[in-house]
């Protein structure tokens, strides 16, 4: 890589990290404060807080990896063409094509950094994170709840014991369950923290649960006593249907060939055929956005022609194909034909931009678009001409 490509290439790499960083950032910010509780309520110190909520991370970078490299594609481009970089290498006998040659080595880095992000990370960072939450709950019952206090568990979920041994074993037992539609009650004389292979678990002996249905008056509440019962605390953690773990948390050779006793398998088979096409078609659309960007901005242009309208005509362009995107995802549960649309949609606009790009196609902007995108260009330059000193 010449001095050149590394000028373009920095140039390009640094804007996308801190476009990346900033709007990670800041979306994080506010969904670690949903799990603030994990703080104030339950007893666990800020590292540990830090450590979970930063567990969703992952799942932000997949979302806003391919519009920062649209942003930062943008970006580049622009400021060659702004400092008359652009036009200077045309001048001197270099096509566009070598002067996107950087910017598409960042593209098709990016590009294989989501599909990892997709198929392996997130997934990982999820069931990670349900793991993590559930230790936590589980700690509140068996640590941090203090004897004769009612505490919430969850939304909808009470806890409550007498007493508690240095051995860990709870006495008078009483949780009360109203996150569903029928409200369950437990009373157990003793309760005990059990960690198994298939989860954590509230293991209560010699009680009884009392289900009834809220509102309904013609419903009797129901008794059935048991002498030993396995309380999921899996079920605690958050977006989970249950004791049943989400397809977008299981593994790649999970989702590929996933077993006929799955719950999601059984009740909704669409959802693995979903995640699976959703994940490996992920790292094809960074590479679509970057060539929005270079197809509108990559041919050289004097200062005195203005960007406005290109600016105008690529954001469009770059939502219409995520709103396609999101479309045709949510079509691939339910519609077998949407598997080839999903990794079709941006091939297309890749091979669209490219002819563009090489002077096959020249599409025009309406007169009336055109002159709108002129007109906020020059009242930036109006505007940032006034702030000056």
């Amino acid at each position: 890589m010449g001095r050149l490509d590394r000028y373009i290439f920095w140039t390009a790499a640094n804007a996308f990290v801190g476009v990346v960083v900033v709007l990670a950032g800041m979306i994080w910010v506010t969904q670690a404060l949903r799990q603030l509780d994990l703080v104030t309520s339950q007893g666990q110190t800020i590292l540990a807080f830090v450590a979970i909520t930063s567990l969703t991370m992952p799942t932000l970078v997949l979302v806003l990896a391919p519009a920062a490299l649209f942003i930062a594609t943008a970006y580049t481009l622009l400021k060659l063409n702004g400092d008359s970089e652009i036009v200077v290498m045309a001048a001197s006998g270099m096509s566009h094509w070598r002067v996107l040659r950087a910017l598409l080595l960042l593209a098709l880095m990016v590009s294989a950094f989501v599909a990892g992000l997709a198929i392996w990370l997130v997934p990982l960072s999820l069931q990670t994170f349900r793991e993590q939450v559930t230790k936590v709950r589980a700690d509140v019952v068996s640590v941090v709840a203090q004897p004769g206090r009612f505490i919430n568990l969850s939304q909808g979920l009470v806890f409550h014991i007498r007493e508690r041994s240095p051995s860990g074993v709870m006495t008078g037992v009483f949780i009360n369950d109203a996150r569903d539609k029928d409200t369950s009650t437990y009373l157990a004389d003793r309760g005990q923290i059990l960690e198994t292979d298939a989860g954590i678990f509230l293991v209560l002996e010699h009680g009884s649960i009392h289900r009834r249905t809220p509102g309904d008056k013609s419903s009797n509440t129901s008794v059935v006593e048991f002498q030993r019962y396995a309380f999921d605390l899996s079920s605690l953690a958050p977006s989970t249907p249950g004791a049943d773990i989400r397809p977008t948390e299981r593994s790649i050779f999970y989702v590929l060939n996933p077993p006929a006793s799955d719950f999601y398998t059984r009740f909704f088979p669409g959802r693995f055929r979903e995640e699976l096409h959703k994940r490996l078609s992920a790292g094809l659309y960074p590479l679509a956005f970057f060539f929005i960007a270079a197809a509108a901005l990559a041919r050289p242009q004097t200062t005195r022609q203005s960007r406005g309208a290109a600016l105008f005509a690529i954001i469009p362009a770059m939502g219409t194909v995520q709103i396609l995107n999101f479309a045709i995802a949510g079509q691939l549960k339910s519609q077998v034909i949407a598997v080839p649309l999903i990794y079709l949609l941006p091939i297309v606009v890749m091979i669209v931009c490219a002819m563009i790009l090489q002077g096959w196609l020249h599409p025009r902007m309406p007169q009336a678009f055109t002159r709108l995108g002129e007109a906020f260009s020059r009242r930036g330059k109006r505007a940032a001409a006034a702030g000056r000193p």
